[in-house]
């Protein structure tokens, strides 16, 4: 059955933080995630990719609304409004589907271009979609070449000039707001890869002291270590908010960690001195109600947006450069995408003409007398002959028209007529998607052969 490349989901550039969150996906629930995409949305191939800035879905789907579909599991799953998730949701189909994706793993989508731990998280849920039998031919192959893009635009541009993460930018936005950190106090909350990045800034942007509060003592104490901090246990989370400057919050609470019921005895006790919460966990660690208190100045991962721009600004022709690897290794994809799609094709001209030349020989043998065995596989053998040296010009004009073109022809044109002129049933890869439907959510469906030609 064949079926369309697509990307659909939620992301920064489309939807708030306060959906991003609701919608996240934890490691442990992908597989559940994949069975109920299987089931309800009818894809054969599917990949969930869940960070701070996004929850998206790539794969394989027989032509339909597929944004539709994916998007209204994802709200039923999480009890929201279909028509909200919609509202904010995204959808790419087939070439566009592929840039995206590879546009994703190159960092060049990412809130901060050029941050490093995407192409790690989205590795992560390519093993975790193999895992649950999730990853076919093509997503296979889309995601090899992704990988493969996403390591020349590192090593090719200077696009991650500066190692710029989103937790080097909440350390810059506290940097802008107290100037030298040499006299601050801060306290990371969590002990993942984020906080972590976060620390290692904080410490090399000269911070006075880094109390790390973590619920595992184990993970805490290694990164204290790190950077030369000091552990607490989760347990004396209030009283580090009592004394510190600056918190910056990263953990894997599917909750807030930090609330107005836990912040306004804290807020009385410091006696007016502010404190700077920045949140860069999705779902977010700090209840958005907090910033009433008094003397409480609390950011998260959307607040980052200004400097995010001068991030981009500053990267603006590196993320040119990038851009045109990326065309590069989509137009490469899509050709291989053209040259599965003819594949079955050509078999199916093969086993036409065969049996051209089988029923030609069984016909005209009896006409012939008595024929020694060898005299027979002599007349069977010229049938097959004639019809393989017939299509063999015609077979490799088309793989070459699929791969470059020839005489103004494209293979997708040239596939049409073949279908035409032998009456050949339309080809389908296997287990593939060839031709898109609807590129984008609302957008009308398109052909199989619009599909096609717009690769």
């Amino acid at each position: 059955m064949s079926g369309e490349l697509f990307a659909v989901g939620v992301n920064h550039k489309h939807a708030p933080v306060e959906l991003r969150e609701r919608l996240a996906v934890g490691d442990e629930e992908h597989a559940s995630l994949l069975r109920a995409l299987r089931e309800h949305a009818g894809l054969q191939e599917a990949m969930i990719v869940s960070t701070c800035n996004r929850v998206e879905i790539y794969g394989v789907a027989p032509t339909g609304d597929v944004a539709r579909a994916v998007l209204d599991v994802l709200a039923s799953l999480r009890a929201l409004d279909p028509a909200l998730v919609r509202e904010h949701g995204f959808s790419r189909a087939h070439a566009d589907a592929a840039r995206h994706v590879f546009r994703v793993a190159a960092s060049l989508e990412s809130l901060v271009v050029g941050e490093p731990q995407i192409l790690g998280q989205v590795k992560g849920s390519l093993g975790r979609a193999r895992e649950s039998g999730m990853v076919g031919p093509v997503l296979d192959r889309c995601m090899s070449l992704a990988f493969k893009c996403a390591k020349r635009v590192r090593t090719e541009t200077e696009i991650a000039r500066g190692g710029a993460s989103v937790p080097s930018v909440a350390v810059d936005l506290a940097r802008s707001i107290f100037g030298d950190l040499a006299g601050c106090a801060v306290a990371v909350l969590g002990a993942g890869e984020m906080a972590e990045q976060a620390a290692l800034h904080l410490q090399a942007a000269g911070a006075a002291e880094i109390v790390v509060v973590n619920r595992s003592a184990e993970r805490g104490q290694a990164l204290a270590a790190k950077v030369q901090g000091r552990y607490e246990p989760w347990e004396q989370l209030e009283s580090q908010l009592r004394r510190v400057d600056i918190v910056v919050a990263s953990t894997a609470a599917r909750e807030p960690v930090i609330d107005r019921n836990l912040l306004k005895p804290v807020v009385k006790s410091r006696r007016h001195r502010p404190l700077f919460l920045v949140d860069i966990a999705v779902p977010r660690d700090v209840d958005p109600d907090v910033s009433r208190l008094p003397d409480v100045f609390l950011y998260n991962v959307d607040d980052l947006q200004s400097i995010v721009n001068d991030n981009l600004r500053s990267r603006k022709g590196e993320a040119d450069k990038a851009d045109a690897l990326v065309d590069e290794e989509v137009a490469a994809f899509c050709q291989w995408l053209r040259s599965r799609a003819i594949g079955p094709l050509m078999g199916q001209l093969q086993a036409h003409g065969r049996e051209v030349a089988e029923a030609e020989v069984a016909r005209v043998l009896p006409k012939l007398g008595e024929l020694s065995p060898a005299q027979r596989q002599a007349v069977e053998q010229l049938g097959r002959q004639i019809v393989q040296k017939l299509l063999h010009r015609p077979m490799t004009n088309l793989r070459k028209a699929s791969a470059e073109g020839v005489g103004g022809f494209d293979g997708v044109t040239l596939a049409e007529a073949l279908e035409v002129l032998f009456e050949l049933q339309p080809a389908e890869a296997p287990d593939a998607a060839t031709a898109p439907a609807g590129a984008a959510a609302g957008e009308p469906a398109r052909t199989d052969a619009d599909a096609r030609r717009s690769a």
